[in-house]
């Protein structure tokens, strides 16, 4: 009852010091990409505002508002889903007269349930630079959850290691009550977890269960009540003494509390982030997992070790002994590969709540495996006739334990740093021809849409910063030559910058951007190329028998594009280029425009038409990766655009 107590004032300790951590996450923000920009004067009414965030937003229970300065709201319904971008939404507009509008909106995650909220503000044929949000962008992040999560992990620690212990005999015998004590603190958790995500979500229950986050949730309380019949077998079983039928119901708890934690993980961080999902749900789902066979396991070789020393009880220690090492080592290798999946760089580990606690559970990690080291090669030797030292090394384990499973769980509901350094922008540079000043192009995003632009000049020689009286930049497309040049104005800013916005990278692909440079009734021009990203491309590659190999690239909501070299070896070759519509029939296209390279390297082919959708280009294929481009136009205008790699191991491949 002492170790109990201490462990409960320790979890007080643990839970009040991680308040202040989830304040301090008021700055986060979901928000990833906004359509008008935050601060953007548009020349017109635009129809729609759309916003686009770091995780998948569950629209039935999110909102966007757009008012003037009156309070008066100009959205004309909810938010709806956008067609083939799963991390956005958008509503629709009614008329916009001239004047400064603010954009309020809140949206739900639907991968772990946290809400963010925030506004700006954009002008419409007028400059809203003056004009200040109503709101700063916050996340709702609950003490609540944060407990919630703790609890509910450590009931399935608890009662992963006690059906462990139960099935490999190193735990008290046939006694139920370390497992149902792991299902108890399970229910509670995950009652709890309901009540905050509901708050959170500002939705009533029957309106939570209808979303990815309510159907998580009811995902947890299958897999806790499949644990609780698991557990109701083996007790019966018990009191017939039937040791096969307790061993089947002791694994039953087992395989349930492994379910939830597989459910926990994909339904937290490791279901949405830069890294695979499926990689970090494995690695999430396996740390918690080994967890429990090593920690809970060690609470139920402790709930066990009852009278005085034995030869039985010393070989209970000795096999647990084997199973929390290989634990303590699966839990490092997992506990790294996710750190490294969710911090942005080392940097984190001390400017961030998250990696605050990250640091904080490393440490705690490495003082509960000295003890367990300790206990490996100096306790468990004597435990065949002294079991008092390795009693209260154990017990401090836990305790320590039972602080870096609440860490774990407050983990759950804080914002991983690396959410933040998901956006890829655009930084090139470049010079005038006649090398008098240098100029550094930035933008928010490389992707195509509104975006930010940032302009730096400074003097070739001196590098010293230029006063120029006007600034402004030429996009021109390169692969589509029919498509007329556009010009945004940049204004002067901070840090002795010219900024502006507009959606001048219309289209991704690449582009000639030439920023002018207008000082004393002269100018210059600095020339700089970049390329608009384009959204991934699912292709598909077939390799027939005696045939070239095919690349079959989806352009979504158009058709697909088909490429193949022939030869497909190194030297000269011809890339055979097809356009085709979604059901694969011949497209009729008006021009197309192929390139080999990427970046700075990226060079355009010639090319001959074959037919109304077919056309040849000849092309030098070198060993290794080939990466080509096509941009093409159907005959009524409409554009497509496809990548591939063609990789050449050797110039000896067949023709």
């Amino acid at each position: 009852m002492k170790a109990g107590r201490r462990i409960a004032g320790l979890l007080a300790i643990a839970v009040a010091l991680a308040g202040p951590l989830l304040d301090r996450v008021a700055a986060h923000s979901g928000l990833r990409f906004s359509s008008p920009l935050d601060g953007a004067t548009l020349g017109d009414s635009p129809t729609l505002v759309q916003l686009t965030f770091l995780e998948k937003p569950e629209i039935s229970l999110s909102t966007i508002r757009v008012v003037d300065t009156q309070g008066r709201a100009y959205h004309a319904d909810r938010p709806e889903a956008v067609d083939g971008d799963p991390l956005s939404m958008a509503v629709r507009l009614r008329p916009l007269d001239r004047g400064i509008y603010t954009v309020q909106w809140r949206v739900v995650s639907a991968v772990d349930g946290h809400a963010s909220s925030g506004a700006y503000v954009f002008g419409v044929r007028a400059d809203p630079s003056g004009s200040q949000a109503t709101g700063n962008p916050e996340s709702s992040v609950s003490t609540v959850e944060g407990i919630a999560r703790s609890i509910f992990l450590a009931g399935l620690v608890v009662a992963l290691g006690a059906a462990a212990a139960a099935v490999g005999g190193f735990g008290p015998g046939y006694a139920l009550w370390p497992a149902s004590i792991g299902w108890m603190l399970s229910i509670a958790g995950v009652t709890l977890l309901i009540i905050a995500q509901a708050r959170v979500a500002d939705a009533g229950l029957r309106e939570l269960s209808e979303t990815a986050i309510g159907r998580a949730l009811v995902w947890r309380a299958i897999a806790v009540a499949a644990m609780g019949v698991a557990l109701a077998v083996a007790a019966l079983a018990t009191r017939v003494a039937r040791p096969r039928v307790v061993r089947i119901g002791h694994c039953g708890v087992a395989l349930a509390a492994l379910s939830a934690i597989a459910v926990h993980a994909s339904a937290g961080h490791a279901g949405a982030g830069r890294w695979p999902v499926g990689s970090t749900i494995a690695f999430q789902a396996t740390h918690f997992a080994a967890v429990g066979l090593w920690l809970g396991g060690l609470a139920a070789l402790l709930a066990g070790m009852t009278g005085p020393a034995s030869g039985a009880q010393a070989q209970s220690v000795r096999r647990f002994s084997t199973i929390a090492a290989t634990g303590l080592a699966i839990v490092t290798i997992t506990g790294i590969v996710r750190s490294v999946q969710e911090l942005a760089g080392w940097g984190d580990l001390t400017s961030t709540s998250y990696g605050g606690v990250v640091l904080a559970k490393v440490s705690l990690l490495v003082v509960i495996a000295a003890l367990g080291a300790i206990n490996r090669w100096s306790n468990v030797p004597m435990a065949a006739f002294n079991l008092d030292p390795l009693r209260r090394t154990a017990r401090l384990e836990l305790a320590l334990a039972a602080i870096a499973l609440t860490a774990a769980g407050f983990l759950g509901a804080l914002p991983p740093p690396a959410a933040n350094g998901s956006i890829a922008g655009i930084d090139v540079s470049g010079s005038d021809y006649g090398t008098t000043v240098r100029a550094r192009l930035t933008a928010v995003s490389d992707q195509p849409g509104p975006n930010r632009f940032a302009v730096w000049v400074s003097d070739y020689d001196s590098h010293a910063a230029v006063v120029a009286d006007r600034v402004s930049l030429r996009f021109t497309p390169l692969d589509d030559p029919d498509v007329a040049s556009t010009v945004l104005v940049l204004k002067p800013a901070p840090e002795d910058s010219y900024s502006g916005a507009g959606a001048n990278l219309s289209f991704d692909g690449r582009w000639r951007v030439n920023i002018l440079v207008e000082r004393g009734g002269r100018a210059v021009e600095v020339p700089v190329e970049l390329e608009a990203r384009s959204q991934r491309q699912f292709i598909s590659i077939l390799r027939p028998v005696n045939e070239r190999p095919s690349y079959t690239i989806e352009v979504k909501g158009v058709g697909h594009v088909r490429i193949s070299a022939d030869p497909e070896k190194v030297g000269r070759s011809q890339l055979h280029i097809t356009c085709l519509s979604g059901i694969y029939e011949q497209l009729p296209i008006s021009n197309l425009i192929a390139t080999s390279g990427m970046g700075a390297s990226v060079r355009q082919l010639p090319v001959t038409r074959q037919n109304r959708n077919s056309f040849v280009a000849e092309v030098e294929l070198k060993r290794g990766s080939n990466h080509f481009s096509v941009v093409a136009r159907t005959n009524d205008g409409t554009r497509l655009r496809a990548s591939t790699t063609i990789n050449i191991s050797g110039s000896d491949l067949p023709d």
